[in-house]
């Protein structure tokens, strides 16, 4: 009897994971009916796409009350449907406010359907009543980190650790020739990736001061510095046009060249990066690309944050390697001056030989490939159990 399985990605971090899951998945049972959310690499193994990630793209507490009506009505959405398909189980892949309301919705209503977790919630940084409901509430919480498993014991939760799937994933998509030749950019001159995050609210706060670098050092005295090119890896779940209207005046836009369908190229490529936190820190690092992470919410949100936080660091590269392996920058000090002082650093030969070696314990914590594998024949097994 063919199985349905309702699964909900809510970020691009999650579409990338879920994507290569969903592959593992179908091949190993091709007549697995999947239903649910993804983004543009989930979007080809979901047998009905019920929305995309881009509607729950939602990040920070006062951001998350201004859509509360939209996101609302799409959690309806997801319940009738998960009821109207009988889905067996449910994968819940990351983004943790609106995976665990949705469990504990599905499990009142559907008290029959299994549900699994991939990608643990950062519990450890915040919010750690959730320990509780999580190791309650989901039948299977498939860890990405090492230290993860360990938080849950004693609940009936099956934690375990699984590795993470970006080990295998992070790869440059081409070599360094092809995509110099690709972009019209010179070899020869040093290259800046900036990552300013995949949604449209980070865009707004961060990509302005690292613009305003860009054009700051396109004139600057320094030779290092006014040699320099910059790049941008436009994550799918945004238009380009977004992108570039945040590059400074029209008439005089930051010297930044956009490009699509080569993130991993665009920093496995550069000599150095400034990095949105979350996801894309550890893909830089496992790039082996020198980088600062940096972040900037809204005041309030801050401010919030701030109060729950449990953390010594912000960035998921420096919270895995239990250190500060790339600098980070926070809230006001998402400055261009700042920003400078910490790239041109990144710049100097020693500092980036120290580095890129300081990059390589982070690998070392995440796990052998193959999580993608593990974690859809264990999913399968409990499926048909």
């Amino acid at each position: 009897m063919t199985k349905t399985l309702l699964v909900i990605a809510g970020e691009d971090s999650g579409d990338l994971h879920g994507a290569e899951l969903l592959r593992e998945l179908k091949t190993r049972r091709p007549d697995l009916r999947l239903v649910g959310v993804g983004g543009p690499r989930m979007s080809p193994f979901l047998d009905r796409k019920l929305a995309d990630v881009k509607d729950l793209a939602v990040v920070g507490f006062v951001e998350v009350i201004k859509h509360l009506p939209r996101l609302n009505r799409l959690f309806k959405a997801i319940l009738a449907a998960a009821a109207e398909e009988r889905v067996a189980g449910a994968l819940l892949i990351d983004y943790p406010g609106f995976n665990l309301r949705l469990a504990k919705a599905l499990r009142k209503q559907l008290p029959a359907v299994t549900l699994h977790q991939y990608v643990c919630p950062q519990v450890w940084a915040w919010k750690k009543g959730r320990i509780p409901e999580l190791g309650t509430v989901l039948n299977t919480l498939y860890c990405l980190f090492d230290f993860e498993p360990e938080l849950f014991r004693g609940y009936p939760v099956d934690a375990r650790f699984v590795g993470h799937p970006l080990v295998e994933v992070v790869k440059p998509e081409c070599d360094r020739a092809a995509f110099f030749a690709e972009t019209g950019l010179d070899p020869a001159r040093p290259l800046v990736a900036l990552l300013p995050g995949s949604r449209k609210g980070e865009i707004e706060r961060l990509l302005p001061p690292m613009a305003e670098l860009a054009r700051r050092w396109r004139t600057a005295q320094s030779e290092v510095q006014s040699e320099v090119q910059w790049v941008l890896p436009v994550a799918p779940t945004l238009d380009p046009a977004f992108v570039r209207a945040h590059l400074g005046p029209t008439q005089d836009p930051a010297p930044v060249t956009l490009v699509q369908d080569r993130p991993y190229a665009a920093r496995a490529h550069a000599d150095a990066a400034l990095v949105a936190s979350g996801t894309a820190t550890l893909e830089t690092a496992l790039l082996g690309t020198p980088f600062a992470i940096v972040y900037k919410l809204n005041a309030l949100t801050y401010e919030m944050a701030k109060r729950v936080v449990k953390v010594p660091y912000f960035g998921l590269a420096n919270v895995v390697a239990r250190r500060e392996v790339a600098p980070e920058l926070l809230q006001a000090e998402v400055n261009p001056e700042r920003l400078g002082v910490e790239l041109a650093r990144l710049l100097e030969p020693e500092v980036a030989r120290r580095v890129r070696a300081d990059l390589g314990e982070v690998r070392g914590h995440l796990g052998q490939p193959g999580a993608a594998g593990r974690v859809a024949e264990d999913l399968l097994a409990k499926l048909q159990g």
